[in-house]
């Protein structure tokens, strides 16, 4: 029993990271569409990040007991379950690389504008720059394995993973909190 809590658990941890990933590509966008925005929407970010894995991770549980009640559950005999948390969490990659794509669309929007300074170089290295530290924030090099079969790309998604995925939270605090004079 013991086996199966800590594994909801470290799925459930999963899925929060890839539903705070969204929060942040969320936040994100709004703050650039939304000019005057005085409601934070928190509740509303705080129920996207820890409430849907917290749906999920439950109907998982149930369908784990009721369809795959076998050892510690660290194999998937049958995709049913396992497709209940793979299904949100590819939706919460796709929804994130969408407002990725749109954010970085509104970054060259206000590169191209009248009263931006600078000449046609300086404007895409910035583009390039603001580019390069999106990626990490929101999570994109997920999306490179995120579509594939596990069986056909697990080596090369494990090491990718393993690279990338590691160093998330380093680079992010870094770019972000570390190098950043306001925090």
């Amino acid at each position: 029993m013991g086996c199966k809590a800590i594994l909801v658990f470290f799925q459930y941890g999963v899925m929060a990271n890839f539903y705070w990933l969204l929060v942040e590509g969320l936040y994100l966008h709004i703050l650039l569409v939304l000019i005057f925005s005085p409601n934070r929407h928190f509740t509303i970010y705080l129920l996207i990040g820890w409430g849907i894995p917290t749906i999920f991770i439950i109907t998982w549980t149930v369908t784990r007991i009721i369809l795959e009640d076998t050892g510690c559950w660290d194999t998937n005999e049958h995709g049913g379950p396992w497709w209940v948390i793979r299904i949100p969490i590819l939706i919460s990659i796709i929804v994130n690389f969408i407002l990725f794509i749109s954010i970085i669309r509104i970054l060259l929007q206000k590169l191209r504008s009248p009263d931006v300074g600078g000449n046609d170089q300086s404007q895409y290295k910035r583009l390039a720059k603001s580019t390069l530290l999106l990626i990490p924030l929101f999570g994109v090099h997920y999306t490179v394995f995120a579509l594939f079969p596990d069986r056909s790309s697990n080596n090369y998604k494990i090491i990718f993973e393993l690279c990338l995925g590691s160093f998330q939270g380093l680079i992010v605090a870094v770019l972000y909190c570390f190098l950043n004079s306001e925090v």
